[in-house]
């Protein structure tokens, strides 16, 4: 597998949700070698426990799995309304999954085996639609509320934004969990952000602005 160009972009993580190991390590490698960073779960339910402290980004998802569905779980997102792109992976080729899933808000449908260009071109789109969404979504509000953040507050926040949990947070930054656990709940109040994806992705959104 020989090394791609790095990609420019806002969304800089592929979370691959898929019971198939191999596969997973290949999606995984592939999505590296363009300068990604990857997490991976080897069930829906290990995502969704982990979902409210994981950094917007891509999904790579299987569309069949022990339990829930990879379309079981597309449709949850949505009602969810995490709106982060989503690559379907599939061993077969069923015409009425490839439909529901991109009814339910999938933006590419990769059958397996699939050749690394393939997967390459999914994901470089994928996270220009991310950009794009990311863009959108955010209320010019919400960038403002962000400088009525304590100092403290907005340490907090700039770690969970790197992908740390509450207990590697309080580690970091001397204090207990709960605390962290506080501090999250006044940041979602003061950015009227439904939950922490969304503010990790207010502090893109601000990043990318500043940048800009």
């Amino acid at each position: 597998m020989g090394g791609g160009q790095e990609v420019q972009r806002d969304v800089s993580l592929v979370h691959i949700v898929d019971d198939d190991e191999a596969v997973a390590r290949t999606v995984a490698r592939t999505a590296r070698s363009i300068g990604f960073e990857t997490r991976q779960f080897a069930s829906p339910a290990g995502f969704l426990g982990s979902l409210e402290e994981l950094e917007p980004g891509i999904i790579c998802l299987d569309i069949k799995m022990p339990g829930m569905s990879g379309i079981e779980l597309l449709k949850l997102l949505l009602k969810k309304q995490i709106d982060w792109p989503v690559i379907m992976l599939s061993g077969f080729a069923e015409v009425g999954s490839t439909i529901e899933a991109f009814r339910s808000g999938a933006v590419h449908f990769l059958r397996k085996p699939f050749k690394q260009a393939e997967l390459v071109a999914a994901l470089t789109e994928a996270a220009e639609i991310g950009r794009r969404r990311l863009s959108q979504a955010i209320d010019p509000r919400q960038l403002e509320a962000l400088k009525r953040l304590t100092q403290r507050e907005r340490q907090v926040l700039e770690e969970i934004a790197r992908g740390l949990q509450s207990k590697e947070v309080a580690w970091k930054l001397g204090i207990s969990v709960r605390t962290v656990d506080v501090h999250r709940s006044n940041i979602l109040a003061k950015l009227s952000a439904r939950n922490t994806s969304q503010a990790v992705a207010i502090v893109r959104a601000a990043d990318h602005k500043a940048i800009d």
